[in-house]
C-alpha cells in the first residue's frame, strides 16, 4: 500500500524526483546510477553508512546469513540486538522459534528482506534501491522528510502505522509499519506482527522509539 507522496525539490543537481519500489515517496537520485538493465537507483552516501556500521556481526555463527547479505548493493540495517517490544511480549530472554528468514535476489542485489519470528511477535526489516517512476497522480498528496530528519528517534518523526481489528476487519492481532530513510534517503521498512494476546504490549509508541535506536549497518553488502 503506498503512502502519499508530494513532489519536492531536489538535493542534487540534475536530479528528478521518482518513487521507490517499496514504499511510495518523493526522492532525488542522480540519472547515472541506475541497475544493468537501466533500472534508476536511489544514491548511496557509502561514507555515513560506513560510519555507522556496527563492529560486530549480528547474523552469526554460522555465517549463511552473512554471506547473503555480503552480495548486496546496499547498507544492510537491522536491529543490532533484541527489540524491547521483542521482551515485554516473548519475555526478558526470548528465542526465535522459527530459523532467520534472509531474502535476497543474487541477481537483483539491490533489496534484501530480514524476518525474525518469536513467541507471539515477528520483526521484519526490508529495503530497496531500485525506484519505479510510474506514479499514480491519486497518490501525488502530502509530502515527506528526507534523511536524518524522517528517522523515528528524531524531532519530526514518521508516522507509525498500526493496524488492528478496528481498522482491518477479521484481524485478531495488529501489525506495526514505519519507514526510516538513512544515507540519506534509502526507505528501511520495519514491520512487527503481533498476536492477540500481545495487542497491549505491542501498542506502546515510546517502546517502539526505543528500539528504533537498536537500528544498525550489520553488513555494507558488495558496495555500489
Amino acid at each position: 500500500m503506498f503512502a502519499p507522496i508530494t513532489r519536492r525539490n531536489c538535493r542534487y543537481r540534475h536530479a528528478s524526483i521518482v518513487l521507490t519500489s517499496t514504499v511510495a515517496m518523493a526522492t532525488c537520485v542522480l540519472a547515472a546510477d541506475k541497475t544493468p538493465s537501466g533500472q534508476i537507483l536511489l544514491e548511496v552516501d557509502w561514507k555515513s553508512a560506513a560510519a555507522a556500521a556496527t563492529p560486530v556481526p549480528v547474523l552469526e555463527p554460522d555465517g549463511a546469513d552473512a554471506a547473503k547479505l555480503s552480495m548486496l548493493r546496499l547498507p544492510v540495517l537491522a536491529f543490532a540486538g533484541i527489540p524491547q517490544l521483542v521482551k515485554n511480549v516473548a519475555g526478558p530472554r526470548p528465542k526465535q522459534i522459527e530459523d532467520r528468514q534472509v531474502v535476497v535476489d543474487p541477481k537483483q542485489p539491490y533489496w534484501y528482506q530480514i524476518t525474525e519470528i518469536y513467541d507471539g511477535i515477528t520483526v521484519g526489516i526490508s529495503a530497496d534501491r531500485r525506484v519505479n517512476q510510474k506514479v499514480d497522480r491519486d497518490f501525488q498528496i502530502g509530502e515527506r522528510k528526507s534523511g536524518a530528519a524522517a528517522t523515528l528517534g528524531s524531532t519530526e518523526k514518521p508516522n507509525v502505522s498500526i493496524t488492528d481489528g478496528r481498522s482491518e476487519e477479521g484481524m485478531e492481532g495488529l501489525l506495526i509499519t514505519y519507514t526510516v530513510h538513512k544515507f540519506p534517503d534509502i526507505p528501511y521498512t520495519v514491520n512487527i506482527e503481533c498476536a492477540k494476546r500481545a495487542v497491549s504490549q505491542c501498542k506502546d509508541l515510546n517502546v517502539i522509539t526505543q528500539d528504533e535506536g537498536l537500528l544498525r549497518v550489520i553488513s555494507m553488502g558488495a558496495g555500489k
